[in-house]
């Protein structure tokens, strides 16, 4: 077994004249060193030659659809252009490694990296078609070919494949991490939504119309509703904000609109008894009071 002579330190008590200290000593021992990892030496060669083999066709596929394109725009486009068509296929094929455990996820990237390499090639062999020499375009589009394939068969020699029970497994918990993520992006679409919401309401409410008003009177206390209610029959303006803001008067009313709009929301809260709303609107005229009460009661359906 082949060793290692390594120095290590170790902390030792010291004593000199009767008085003791921890101090730092170095001391030498030998490990055992593994063998080599042939295993994996050769897949990092597997995989340099590989990424060589990519580089390689990806440069030719680069020259030769690049003069194709130049044919027609300027060089500097053209080759910028022809790098897209290696690098649509290239890219598809990570995406097919990173969902290398789901054979449904793999399966549109696998097949949408084939077509790219197929458009790629028929691009470099029409290159060479174009300049006399249709063998030397097959052979580039071959060069596309072989490093797709290479990648292809490294991928299904290291990827590690599913039994059907693991596999529905590994789905279900794939499906139950994607339900959360879409939970807190639906919780916060919602969020959104009824911030809008409250700022919308709370636009309306500053207009200080009768039905800007019924929108914050939802949840107030009757007593609070009434107060409001009262105050604006007393000043002939528009129902003020009984959760604290102020309506806007809207010079176009009169008390006896006012009445009937109070008569309105309370109905609206709850307040249908004429005897209630008339001890609850003591400034207004009782008989007025009264004759709102029925307008209200028929045009809004209260039985």
């Amino acid at each position: 077994m082949r060793v290692r002579t390594e120095t290590r330190e170790r902390v030792v008590p010291k004593t000199i004249d009767g008085k003791t200290h921890d101090v730092t000593e170095r001391f030498s021992v030998d490990v055992p060193v593994p063998p080599p990892d042939r295993d994996a030496q050769a897949l990092i060669a597997v995989i340099t030659l590989a990424a060589v083999i990519v580089a390689g066709a990806v440069v030719w596929s680069t020259v030769a659809i690049g003069g194709l394109l130049s044919m027609t725009s300027p060089p500097w486009i053209a080759y910028g252009i022809a790098a897209v068509f290696d690098a649509a296929w290239i890219g598809f094929m990570v995406l097919e490694w990173i969902n290398r455990y789901d054979a449904v996820r793999a399966r549109l990237p696998r097949r949408a990296g084939w077509a790219a390499l197929c458009l790629s090639m028929t691009l470099i062999a029409a290159h060479g078609a174009v300049h006399g020499s249709l063998g030397v375009g097959l052979a580039g589009a071959a060069v596309s070919l072989v490093a797709k394939g290479f990648w292809a068969v490294v991928m299904k020699a290291t990827g590690a494949e599913l039994d059907p029970a693991s596999a529905q497994w590994a789905a279900a918990e794939r499906a139950e991490v994607h339900a959360e993520m879409a939970t807190v992006a639906v919780r916060r679409q919602l969020a959104r939504t009824r911030a809008r919401i409250r700022e919308e309401e709370s636009a309306l409410a500053s207009g200080g119309s009768v039905a800007e008003v019924e929108w914050t009177t939802r949840g107030v206390p009757e007593e609070r509703l009434h107060a409001a209610l009262v105050e604006s029959v007393r000043t002939g303006s528009a129902a003020p904000d009984p959760g604290g803001g102020s309506g806007r008067t809207d010079p176009g009313s009169g008390s006896a609109g006012s009445v009937k709009d109070a008569v309105r929301v309370l109905f609206e809260s709850g307040t249908t008894d004429p005897a209630a709303i008339v001890r609850a609107l003591p400034d207004a005229n009782p008989e007025t009071v009264r004759r709102h009460v029925r307008t209200v009661r028929t045009e809004g359906g209260y039985a």
